[in-house]
């Protein structure tokens, strides 16, 4: 029993400071979309710049 990892009020996932107010998984789908935007609108400004 010693060696036995003790769960603290510390452990676990630290969501809560990220302003989110919502499941995790939804906040992750909606980051995932909002990356793919900017990754798009990147991609299409550095083609019509050249």
């Amino acid at each position: 029993m010693a060696n036995k990892a003790k769960n603290t009020e510390h452990s676990g996932a630290k969501n809560r400071g990220t302003g989110y107010h919502g499941k995790r998984s939804e906040a992750k789908l909606e980051s995932k979309k909002k990356r793919r935007e900017d990754s798009k609108e990147i991609l299409r400004s550095s083609f019509t710049n050249e």
